[in-house]
């Protein structure tokens, strides 16, 4: 590979802009892949966005000002030098270290006592701020080694500009085409292909023994993870939403069942000798359901469509709406979960559920029977616990139900507040405890009416609303704090 030269006599190199491009690429990719590794642990909320969005932005600006500091003081070849080894370092800080250890580094800052923010911004500021920081001093050096003519706006304006289309690029592509097509492990690896490149481009010949043997060194290292990572899960597929997986083993009962999970969470679960739901609550769905005689079925959170399947075997069912975010999972449910087509009389919408919900109304739908089931992991996401979403979810149902991931006692802050949240759009709500047991967590049937064993809730909470809302924070405490 011949160095870049940046002399007028041999012309303009490309080679700088794809540079630029590739960091901008590679740092929005972090960003997205960042957001993504977290979602499991804490779910899919605004907080876990907004802290690692000012980490990023933080570990940007610093290494802008000591890029620029430090390109002012070297000649070209120290500069190109220092450029080099910050591309290279930054890749293998995030393959070594970041990437691998976010996961478990969030939850032992949770385990430790930490607030949902705290915890986000000390884990993101422990492992992605170095390698931030050394990646974008590619910036300012750049822009100091093509101003060969004296003029630095000029430079510094065409570095700038690709950068942010790198970001552009890396910030679509990742999640719309990296994470289905490849994975979020794979993608990682894009992104120190793409800051691996850059330093060999930009090193001298005698660093460049080194950097190939550090992108070597790193390629075992991405192999050995990739063996250690395989799942014993039957099927796997990682979405632009979340990672879904479709696993068997034997029951506690003994049967074989089949299970989905998304996002980290058990999604769906079915007996593979008879296709029922293996799931306790979802018989205390259906129980609730049948008191409704329901000829049209509002189901917010398809995952397995275990519920609109079953729900369409009734007669008097005419149709069945299933929404879902992800289009993956009709699919997926089809082909590897329930192994058949659903029935004809489910009609599977691939929206975010708060559109689809005001869709639904703009058009005069209505529903006898409304089952909100959607969860990120472990978590019901943000936007659907608050008192403006049960308010457009009662303008189009008739018998709204709601399954909740709550402690049993509902004493802890997120089950009095949702609970608070329901009634206030609701009128009043009973719940069922739907999952039997002794264990201090429980699936929580909430509903509009008096289910068969509902009990009516009159207990006091805080409101989640759309401008205020801390149900990320509640939940995140709740989880941790069991």
């Amino acid at each position: 590979m011949v160095p870049i030269s940046f002399s007028r006599e041999q012309g303009e190199s490309a080679l700088p802009w794809i540079v630029a491009f590739s960091e901008g690429f590679s740092t929005l990719a972090v960003e997205v892949i960042a957001i993504r590794l977290a979602i499991p642990i804490v779910g899919s909320s605004i907080t876990l966005t907004g802290v690692m969005l000012g980490v990023v932005l933080f570990a940007l600006s610093a290494g802008y000002w000591r890029g620029g500091a430090l390109s002012a003081k070297w000649d070209r070849d120290a500069t190109r030098r220092r450029l080099s080894v910050n591309l290279l370092a930054a890749a293998a800080l995030y393959g070594a270290v970041a990437f691998p250890l976010e996961a478990p580094a969030l939850e032992k800052a949770l385990d430790l006592g930490l607030d949902l923010p705290l915890a986000i911004g000390v884990t993101a500021s422990l492992l992605f701020l170095l390698p931030i920081y050394l990646a974008s001093q590619t910036v300012p050096m750049l822009a100091e080694l093509t101003n060969v003519d004296g003029k630095a706006g000029k430079a510094s304006g065409k570095v700038l500009f690709f950068s942010t289309v790198g970001s552009v690029a890396g910030g679509i592509v990742t999640p719309v085409w990296l994470f289905p097509s490849i994975g979020v492990a794979r993608s990682t690896w894009v992104v120190f292909a793409l800051l691996a490149a850059g330093a060999l481009a930009m090193s001298a010949r005698r660093l460049r023994p080194v950097a190939s043997a550090a992108l070597g060194a790193f390629l075992l290292v991405a192999a050995s993870n990739a063996m250690a990572a395989r799942t014993t899960a039957k099927y796997a597929f990682d979405s632009a939403y979340q990672t879904i997986r479709v696993e068997e083993d034997p029951a506690a009962n003994g049967r074989m069942e089949r299970a989905l999970i998304m996002g980290g969470g058990r999604a769906s679960g079915i007996y593979t000798d008879t296709g029922e739901t293996s799931f306790a609550y979802a018989h205390a769905v259906q129980r609730a359901f049948e008191t409704t005689r329901a000829e049209y079925v509002l189901v917010i959170g398809a995952a397995g469509f275990t519920f609109p399947r079953d729900a369409s075997a009734f007669p008097y069912v005419r149709r069945v709406d299933a929404v879902d975010v992800d289009p993956a999972v009709k699919r997926i449910a089809e082909r590897e979960f329930l192994r058949q087509p659903l029935p004809a009389k489910v009609r599977f919408l691939p929206l975010s559920a708060r559109y689809a919900v005001r869709k639904l109304r703009r058009d005069g739908q209505r529903y006898g029977f409304t089952l909100i089931d959607a969860f990120f992991g472990k978590s019901v996401p943000d936007e659907l616990t608050t008192v403006e979403f049960f308010r457009d979810v009662a303008a189009v149902s008739d018998h709204t139900s709601m399954n909740v991931i709550m402690d049993r006692e509902m004493s802890s802050a997120f089950a009095r507040n949702i609970l608070a949240s329901i009634r206030e759009a609701w009128g009043r709500v009973w719940v069922t405890d739907a999952k039997p047991g002794d264990s201090d967590m429980t699936n929580a049937l909430v509903t509009s009416w008096a289910a068969p064993g509902a009990i009516e809730w009159k207990g006091s909470g805080m409101v989640y609303r759309d401008d205020r809302n801390s149900a990320d924070k509640d939940h995140v405490d709740l989880v941790w704090n069991q």
